[in-house]
Parts: C-alpha cells; structure tokens; sequence
C-alpha cells in the first residue's frame, strides 16, 4: 500500500527536482566552453631597492593551470621562478657570479572580465604562495642561506585569442609575489610576463 504525500512534501520534492534539473542544464552548458587553460609564460623579474635605489632584475619563468568554473570565475596553480636574482658579488678576495633563484607555487582565484564578444579577457586575482629560495653557490659568510617559506600574490592580466577556434591566446600578466622567510622580514617580487595559452 502507498504512503501518501502531503501537499508541502510533494512541492519540496518537486522544487529539489527541479533544482537539480537546473543545476545539470548549468553544466551541460558550461562544457560547450573551453574550461582547461594551460599557460607558459615569459618575462621579468623585479626586486624592491636592496639600498637606496639598487633593483634586482632577472629573467622570469612560469607554467600555470586554469580551470574555469564559472563564466567569470577560475581557479588557478601553477609555479614560477626567478633565476639567478643576486648580482655579481665581488670582495678582496672572492668574486662569485651566483646561481642562486627564487621558486613560487601560486594557488588561487581569478575573476575573469570578458570582453569583445569574449575574443578579449582581463584578469585580476590573488592566493597563497609557497616560497622556496635556493642559495646556490653563494657562500654562508655572505648572509644567504636557502629557506622556505609562505605567503601570498597578486595578478593581473589580459589576453586575446589567435583564432576563432579559441583555442590559442596571447596575453601579459604582473604578478607580485609578498614571502615571508625567517631570515629577510619580506620577499617582494614583481613578475611581469608574456602569455602564451592553450584551451582545451
């Protein structure tokens, strides 16, 4: 024998149901979109002023991940790097050219501005960093040692895409990287960049 279903179980019932259809049909639409983006990116790397007006700039590398959960909503993670960042350290008795970098794994969230027809995107977001910084071949008595440590960043950006397959884009992005190692108060770094993307 069948229970029977009072009037606000039934519109409960039927309002999840109806929820769900929705949610599903969200998704379905969502797919047609590309949502994975793979990015190499570039560029260069700036330090803020060791002294009065000394800047440490160098070559800047990076590969990220992007996966598009909504149509103005992504998640990213990736890794950066700024290769050998200290200059040429000379002393009465040494001189060393150094191998040391900087290593970044920035995790977060970007909102995602499209425009012209969505041909044109702008970004802007920000996350978690963890900082890993490798001395290299510079000598203890300098006051350098490798360390770890965590932090956060700042990215903006924009991109265009090379074809009407969209699977291709070209773009620019800044990233500031703030670390917080034991032996320096503050890792600040600016890495501005070249974009090249895959969507798939």
């Amino acid at each position: 024998m069948a229970r029977s279903v009072g009037p606000v179980r039934a519109f409960a019932n039927a309002v999840k149901n109806l929820t769900w259809v929705l949610l599903l049909g969200s998704f379905a639409n969502a797919q047609a979109t590309l949502r994975n983006t793979a990015t190499f990116s570039v560029g260069s790397a700036l330090n803020g002023p060791r002294q009065c007006c000394q800047y440490d700039t160098t070559v800047g590398l990076g590969a990220t991940y992007d996966y598009r959960v909504f149509r103005y909503l992504q998640v990213e993670a990736g890794i950066a790097t700024a290769l050998h960042p200290t200059p040429e350290l000379r002393g009465a008795t040494f001189d060393i050219k150094p191998s040391d970098r900087f290593l970044w794994v920035p995790f977060g969230f970007q909102g995602v501005l499209p425009l012209r027809d969505g041909r044109l995107e702008v970004l802007a977001g920000g996350g978690g960093i963890y900082e890993n910084y490798s001395a290299g071949n510079i000598p203890p008595f300098i006051g350098a040692r490798s360390e770890e440590a965590w932090g956060g960043y700042l990215k903006l950006g924009a991109t265009t895409a090379l074809g009407r397959s969209r699977h291709f884009w070209l773009g620019a992005s800044a990233r500031e990287f703030l670390g917080n190692r034991a032996q320096a108060n503050h890792d600040q770094w600016m890495v501005v960049t070249g974009d090249f993307s895959f969507r798939f």
